[in-house]
């Protein structure tokens, strides 16, 4: 079998006497164009015009391969390291893949159904990961898995349920994705990895979500919930979008109303839902100050520091230490108090120099009517001087 780069442009190829519809599915893919052809994945030899000549063992033929065969030639060039190089593709696949539930499956237990390389990258048309159109492409991931995973028959012989595209679809990461296309959202693979595809185990599952998650984690780790992993709370695939909503749903599963716990995320959620109101409510305030012709540069750098604040308590609260949200709740509660007397005082000052305008106003009404009137009093003296004349 010849490798990637090994791989010969043959001048007379036989397989397309009978297979011309397959070459005609490879010329747009990623493997025509770096020179792989027929013999590469099945063996024989093209040059021979002869059909049994062509087939004959001695030239490596296989024909059609079965899955694990499929794994190995595909990893003949994926893993080679001097081959791929130049790519700047990784060469572990078939590493992981042998690690991976579908791995083991195959190569362990001999079963055959389970997803290969061909299963989600395609066979003849695979074109770069890159490529939109691609299986694998961030955004097509969900449905590719979803094409055994959605498979209700096949995943209750593995006892899996079938509903997670329904409900990824469904959640925060799904509407990112497939609404917003946001392509660098959590999918299947990131947290499930593609080649060495397992489900993390509660353990690592803070890991998993600390990839994107980073600050939540590090919080995370200081709690007490640690050994019950993120989804006790949040959900796997139909992770909701967080709000404090949450923790009267979540808290509830395990904890009895009106516990100390129970009453312990009422605390949380009760303070996090204040300072966002007190927050917002003082946004609202400036911008109708500035409305007013208010000068409220120092008000906007004092609710800059509130915003920052109220976005530090969201990592913050999964510690379930209640001190630390409290300190920035006292913060935000002094800085929007702050804020608001200094806005109220400009108003009032403004006003004072409002009225303070009105004497002169009044002042520059009286001199105009004055002048007025020696104005018209001065043309009647000249029109009448003009008549004696």
């Amino acid at each position: 079998m010849q490798g990637w780069g090994l791989a010969q442009s043959a001048p007379y190829n036989s397989c397309l006497e009978c297979h011309a519809d397959m070459a005609e599915e490879m010329k747009g893919s990623i493997h025509s164009q770096h020179q792989v052809h027929c013999q590469n994945c099945h063996g024989g030899d093209p040059a021979k015009k002869d059909q049994e000549a062509a087939k004959d063992p001695a030239t490596g033929y296989i024909g059609v391969p079965d899955k694990k065969q499929l794994v190995k030639i595909c990893g003949e060039c994926h893993a080679d390291v001097e081959a791929m190089n130049f790519y700047g593709i990784r060469t572990d696949q078939l590493a992981r893949y042998k690690t991976s539930a579908h791995g083991k499956k195959l190569f362990e237990e001999g079963n055959v159904r389970v997803a290969a390389c061909t299963d989600c990258h395609g066979y003849h048309d695979v074109t770069a990961v890159s490529d939109p159109n691609n299986p694998v492409y961030p955004l097509n991931v969900p449905k590719t898995c979803a094409q055994c995973h959605s498979d209700e028959r096949l995943m209750s012989k593995h006892g899996l349920s079938s509903d997670q595209f329904k409900k990824y679809e469904s959640s925060v990461h799904g509407k990112a994705l497939f609404e917003k296309k946001d392509i660098s959202v959590a999918q299947c693979a990131s947290c499930h990895g593609g080649h060495g595809a397992l489900p993390p185990g509660v353990k690592d599952m803070a890991n998993t979500c600390g990839k994107c998650h980073v600050n939540e984690q590090k919080y995370f780790s200081q709690s007490v919930h640690t050994s019950i992993g993120c989804i006790s709370c949040h959900d796997n695939h139909g992770v909701a979008p967080a709000s404090t909503a949450l923790y009267e749903q979540a808290c509830g599963q395990c904890h009895v109303p009106g516990s100390p716990e129970f009453q312990l995320g009422r605390n949380f959620a009760s303070m996090i839902s204040a300072s966002q109101g007190k927050l917002s409510a003082t946004k609202d305030m400036v911008k109708q100050a500035s409305i007013e012709g208010i000068f409220v540069e120092q008000e906007m750098a004092l609710l800059e520091q509130a915003k920052t604040h109220v976005l530090e308590m969201a990592p913050l609260q999964h510690t379930l230490l209640i001190e630390g949200i409290i300190g920035h709740y006292k913060k935000i509660s002094e800085t929007t108090e702050d804020i608001k007397t200094k806005i109220d005082r400009k108003r009032q000052e403004l006003v004072w120099r409002k009225l303070a305008l009105i004497p002169i106003w009044i002042f520059i009404v009286i001199m105009a009517g004055a002048f007025w009137i020696k104005y018209k009093r001065l043309k009647e003296e000249k029109h009448e001087g003009s008549g004696h004349e």
